[in-house]
Order: C-alpha cells, then sequence, then structure tokens
C-alpha cells in the first residue's frame, strides 16, 4: 500500500537523518551554488531538479528523467565585525604610529602625543581580536551535466579569508629589550586561501515506486592552500603573491557525497544531504613568519536537510526552506561559525516555448549573534526552447560604516549566473 511506502520511506529518512547528524565541524560556510537556489534564499536541498543535482542533493538525480548541463558562476562576499574599519584605521595612522615607534625603539622620550597616539593603536590593536572579525569570500565556477539518474561535474571553488589577530602580551612602551615591549607586538593578519578543484561523477536511484530516492557522488579534489601572515606595522604595504611557493601547498584527497529524498505527498518533498562525509584533508600553505599556523585545512561533513511545498498541482509555485543540521566552524576565519537557514520561492510563467520564472527569499546565519546576519535574495529565470539563463544577487540590508572616510558596504554580497541547456524526456 502506498501509505505504507510513505512510512517506510519516512522512517528510512529519519534513521539516516539521526547517524549523520553531527554536532560543530570544521567545515567552511554552506556555499549558495547556482542562480535558481541563491534566488531563493540557498533553499535547494528538496527543489534542485537539474544537472546541479550532485551540488545541493545527488538522490535528485532519480527524481525525473531529463538531460541538461551548465555552466555556473558564484560568488559571495562578508564583512565580519569591524575588520575593515580597523585597517582602515591603521592605515591612516600608519605615519604617527612608526614615529612613535622609532623614537621609542632608539630609547628617546615619549611626548604625550606619542603615548597618546600608541594608546589608539592598542586600543584599535585589541579589536582585532573578537572572535569571529575578519572578511570572508567564495567564489565557485563549474560545468555540470546530467543525463537521466547519471551526472558528471566539474567545479573550481575557492575560499578566503583575511583572520586578525591580536596579540594581548606585547604591550608595554619600553625598548625591544623587554619580552613585552610594544616594539615585539605580533597583531596583524593571516590572509588564508583554499581552491578546490573537484571531478566526479554522480548517481540517483529510487525505491518504494519513486517514494525515497538515494545518491552519491564519488570525486577527487586537488586542493590548493595559501597563507600570508601580514604584522599590523607592514599592513599598508602588504603584497599578496599567490604564486609564492613559500606560501602554496598542493595535495589531493578523495571525496564521497551522499543524500536522500522523498515526496510522501505531491504537495511535499523533503530531502536530506551529507557533503564530504570523509572529511577530506588538504596540506596547509604555511608562511616562515607564521611557523605556529596550522597545518591542515580539514572540510568536515556538512550535513542539510530541506523541504519544498507545492501549493498547487501543476507545480508553478513553489515554496521552499533549508536548514544546516551541522554548526560549521571555519578553518579560514577563526571563530566564526555558520548555520544557514535558509527560505525562498518560485514562481514560473509558462508562455509557450517561453518559460519565466521570478524567485525570492533569503537566508540567515542562525549561528551569528550579529544583527547584519539576515541577507534577502532575488533572481529570474528565462528558458527559451532548450536554452536557460538564470540570474541572481542578494545584500544584507546591514551596511559596515568605515568612519574613517565616511564609506558604508552591505556586510554581505551575493551574485550568481547559470547559463545552459535543459530538456525531458
Amino acid at each position: 500500500m502506498k501509505n505504507s511506502r510513505t512510512f517506510q520511506s519516512i522512517i528510512a529518512l529519519a534513521s539516516s537523518l539521526g547517524c549523520l547528524l553531527a554536532g560543530s565541524v570544521s567545515a567552511g560556510e554552506w556555499t549558495l551554488v547556482g542562480a535558481r537556489y541563491q534566488g531563493m534564499g540557498g533553499a535547494g536541498v528538496a527543489t534542485v531538479n537539474d544537472s546541479l543535482a550532485p551540488y545541493w542533493n545527488p538522490a535528485a538525480l532519480a527524481m525525473a528523467q531529463s538531460y541538461d548541463g551548465v555552466l555556473n558562476f558564484d560568488i559571495m562576499a562578508s564583512i565580519e565585525g569591524d575588520v575593515l574599519e580597523v585597517i582602515d584605521n591603521l592605515e591612516d595612522s600608519q605615519g604617527e604610529v612608526e614615529a612613535a615607534l622609532d623614537r621609542l625603539e632608539s630609547g628617546g622620550v615619549l611626548s604625550a602625543d606619542d603615548e597618546a597616539t600608541l594608546d589608539e593603536l592598542l586600543v584599535e590593536l585589541e579589536r582585532l581580536g573578537d572572535d569571529g572579525t575578519g572578511v570572508l569570500g567564495t567564489g565557485t565556477a563549474g560545468l555540470n551535466m546530467r543525463w537521466k539518474n547519471y551526472a558528471v561535474f566539474s567545479r573550481a571553488h575557492t575560499e578566503f579569508a583575511i583572520d586578525p589577530t591580536y596579540d594581548d602580551q606585547n604591550q608595554e612602551f619600553v625598548v625591544d629589550t623587554e619580552p613585552d615591549s610594544l616594539l615585539n607586538n605580533e597583531s596583524g593578519a593571516r590572509v588564508r586561501g583554499l581552491g578546490v578543484i573537484e571531478s566526479g561523477v554522480g548517481y540517483g536511484h529510487s525505491f518504494f515506486d519513486g517514494l525515497l530516492s538515494v545518491g552519491a557522488n564519488l570525486k577527487y579534489m586537488h586542493g590548493i592552500t595559501y597563507t600570508k601572515y601580514v604584522g599590523y606595522r607592514t599592513i599598508d604595504e602588504a603584497e599578496l603573491d599567490f604564486g609564492d611557493s613559500n606560501l602554496r601547498e598542493e595535495s589531493g584527497s578523495f571525496g564521497l557525497d551522499i543524500g536522500l529524498m522523498s515526496k510522501p505527498f505531491d504537495f511535499l518533498q523533503v530531502g536530506l544531504v551529507a557533503r564530504n562525509v570523509n572529511s577530506p584533508k588538504f596540506t596547509t600553505g604555511r608562511d616562515p613568519l607564521d611557523p605556529n599556523g596550522r597545518k591542515n585545512f580539514t572540510m568536515d561533513a556538512q550535513v542539510r536537510m530541506g523541504a519544498a511545498f507545492f501549493p498547487f498541482s501543476n507545480d508553478m509555485l513553489v515554496i521552499a526552506t533549508d536548514l544546516d543540521l551541522t554548526e560549521n566552524e571555519s578553518d579560514l576565519l577563526s571563530g566564526y561559525k555558520s548555520r544557514l537557514w535558509s527560505l525562498g520561492a518560485e514562481y514560473k510563467i509558462p508562455i509557450k516555448v517561453v518559460s519565466i520564472a521570478l524567485r525570492a527569499g533569503g537566508y540567515m546565519n542562525a549561528a551569528s549573534g550579529a544583527d547584519h546576519a539576515f541577507v534577502l535574495t532575488g533572481g529570474l529565470g528565462l528558458k527559451v526552447w532548450l536554452l536557460t539563463l538564470d540570474l541572481a544577487g542578494g545584500a544584507s540590508p546591514a551596511q559596515a560604516d568605515i568612519k574613517a572616510n565616511g564609506d558604508k558596504y552591505p556586510t554581505r554580497l551575493n551574485f550568481s549566473a547559470v547559463l545552459g541547456i535543459r530538456g525531458n524526456f
């Protein structure tokens, strides 16, 4: 009976959830890959229906008999805390600070202005010590192809972070022969990057007459890591030489993703995905000036679930939500944690050989106490015969205020573009 099979599929989904669910893991923030899903606020685990299924949920490969291929390009940038304002203030005061430190180093007498300058310096450096303060960015570009239950993909994913460091030990206005001298202060920032080129195959299979689908990806991952340490005294003249072999390391690993999807009712579809369940590691590039840096970057498993609701029988409207079940702790930005909750909708307008899709949504970082954690997104999809074009963008209503020069920037920005070809059997 259908009800019995529906019950079995839900039990299987719940049991798998219990096995896969984890607490905090060392992994980057979940990336919103693909303009359709970014436009819907990142709700893709239960709605994915194209060749991006290997990323969002490989079980979706078994849910529709179709073929398609897409080129995707996605970027995200996030400002966490007051790091840009601190860097701007340090650059603006660099001349006065260096003059005061030179007099300190030569054993000269500090004037009242010198002491005031160095006091202000210590105030700015202390702001670098806040957990999760920094700048994050990601970029993804890929080629994805699907035929029925099978998919092949190759995508390049890059993450970078400006991770401030604060030295609360060396803060005294004494010459550098003293262990606690400000001249020995090592506050600054580590610039970290991780680039991963992953290529693999995905497959999905359905059970119980399509009520439950299971999918998996096997992929080879080539990782390139980069680390450079920049002290606060050289922050205005720092150069990021990404080609410097002393700062880079390359290594390879294999990755495994698994997914589940069920449609127990015509109006409801649910999904669950676990990416990188084997926690692949990559050797870390280490700056010789920063010998105590981490040795490896680990991409621990990320577990995410989603639900999609179809109010109408023609599926013209879908309302969907996703939630990270793991709290992801960044290896690139110390102290930064993410657990994204996404909500979005898509409305399709068919016009003979042309189809238009309107999308809107938003997402928030439930692991952040920042008031700028919510991001609004929107997008547009256009299909003319077999050709598809999707665009999406997003921004946080909150802005980072750089008081030194009066500039303001959204604390988070997203953009995505996808060009593809798609047909149905």
